[in-house]
């Protein structure tokens, strides 16, 4: 008889465990349904030099970078890389004040601001690689134009190498945004030059563009006095208003 009660006694307990396994498992399968689908909120600031400028198509196939997954469940890669001079940097406040923090903080995406001072675009065409393509973004900004308008940079020249960038980021299947130059004491002439024929060759290519001289200058030439504390450069409110502009042609 205790043998007979011993034996009811291990099929109850038997039975109690494969309950118990079994509403575990229920669980977690439940719990590990659905990825995360969420894009990065945070900001890189990569950046160095210092001083003055005055020495100075569709979604992305790469998604190495942040990626998520859009409407039809295919990844985009949300990671951004503004190159560009002191403009982009933040000069003469920091990059944390920059527009490209701006851009970060409004659509909570990973931006890499990779503005120096005392750049043109060949300087930029020069470091491409490791401050573009090394980052494996899904867009790129170029911002070029002001830095090459004062050193009376040929157009050719400055179409060479916009183009050059254009092209190793579309290889390399970054999407390329163009940013146009704006204007700068005594660099009327060949500013203009280098807008014209960026809005006609971005048009052609069918690339976004951004334009902060409506941002900054308003329907002048001069930057507006509350975007700027010396009239050359804008400050932390001129930063943050072209930050704001570029969500708001990128989101």
């Amino acid at each position: 008889m205790r043998t007979y009660r011993l034996e009811i006694r291990v099929i109850q307990l038997s039975v109690l465990m494969a309950v118990i396994v079994l509403v575990f498992g229920f669980v977690n399968v439940w719990n590990g349904g659905t990825p995360e689908q969420s894009a990065s909120g945070s900001s890189s600031v990569q950046n160095s030099g210092t001083g003055t400028e005055d020495g100075t198509g569709d979604e992305a196939g790469n998604t190495d970078g942040d990626a998520v997954l859009n409407g039809s469940g295919t990844p985009v890669n949300t990671k951004m890389v503004c190159l560009g001079d002191s403009f982009t940097y933040g000069y003469p406040g920091e990059p944390s004040n920059s527009w490209p923090q701006q851009l970060a903080d409004v659509l909570k995406v990973e931006v890499v601001n990779a503005g120096q001072t005392y750049q043109n675009a060949s300087s930029l065409l020069q470091r491409f690689e490791e401050d573009v393509i090394a980052e494996k973004p899904g867009t790129v900004i170029i911002f070029a134009g002001v830095g090459d308008a004062i050193r009376g940079t040929p157009l050719e020249e400055y179409q060479n190498n916009i183009k050059a960038m254009v092209e190793k980021a579309t290889a390399n299947q970054i999407k390329p945004v163009l940013v146009l130059p704006i204007p700068f004491p005594d660099t009327d002439e060949l500013y203009e030059k280098y807008r014209e024929w960026e809005t006609a060759y971005a048009q052609e290519q069918k690339m976004k563009m951004l334009d902060f001289k409506g941002v900054l200058f308003g329907d002048g030439d001069e930057i507006l006095k509350k975007y700027s504390d010396d009239g050359r450069y804008p400050n932390k409110d001129g930063y943050q208003a072209m930050g704001d502009y570029a969500a708001t042609v990128l989101q």
